[in-house]
């Protein structure tokens, strides 16, 4: 965390438009229909233009909503002023009621604080991304989107944890072995 805070915030914001681009470009992303993406924290990789890369492709975006039960998938809303913070602070639609089933998703980008080549995500701790990578279809794609500070060696991991199936850094993409092989 300390090592992705370090970054200045226009090198942060010149890596996430060369993510995005990367992101964008790839076939996971090219060929799906619904596509599941975050509402970046400050010092995360910032979603915003990736999302509206999506919406003009007419894809269905769907971002993440923290419940007492676990993440669930809402569509995003049209206009900015239906968000509001959520439990970590994080902005989340107003209204929870638009909800896809993970099942419906075809590509699930996936933020973290640390990941390694393997595939293997370091997240915040509380486990709401494995529980619900865990319900996907199994040809959902599922990947880890960071600054390449972010890449580690290795990154702990228990057998409960979902392998990413690629990683997008501002120096490249690189895909890695399934995620239900662990």
């Amino acid at each position: 965390m300390a090592r992705r805070a370090a970054l200045q915030p226009d090198d942060r914001r010149h890596y996430s438009a060369v993510i995005t681009t990367r992101v964008c470009a790839m076939p996971a992303f090219q060929t799906s229909h619904t596509v599941m993406a975050y509402m970046a924290l400050p010092q995360e990789v910032q979603t915003a233009a990736l999302i509206a890369e999506a919406q003009r492709q007419d894809k269905r975006v769907v971002i993440p909503v923290v419940t007492s039960t676990g993440l669930i998938a809402v569509i995003y809303p049209s206009d900015a002023r239906h968000f509001r913070r959520g439990p970590y602070g994080i902005l989340e639609p107003c209204d929870t009621s638009a909800v896809v089933v993970p099942t419906a998703i075809d590509c699930v980008l996936v933020p973290g604080v640390g990941f390694d080549r393997h595939g293997m995500r370091l997240g915040y701790g509380h486990g709401y991304y494995d529980r619900f990578l865990r319900q996907l279809a199994p040809q959902a794609e599922v990947g880890g989107i960071a600054f390449h500070t972010q890449v580690v060696p290795s990154v702990p991991h228990m057998p409960h944890d979902v392998r990413m199936q690629f990683l997008v850094t501002e120096r490249g993409t690189y895909p890695v072995i399934s995620r239900r092989a662990l």
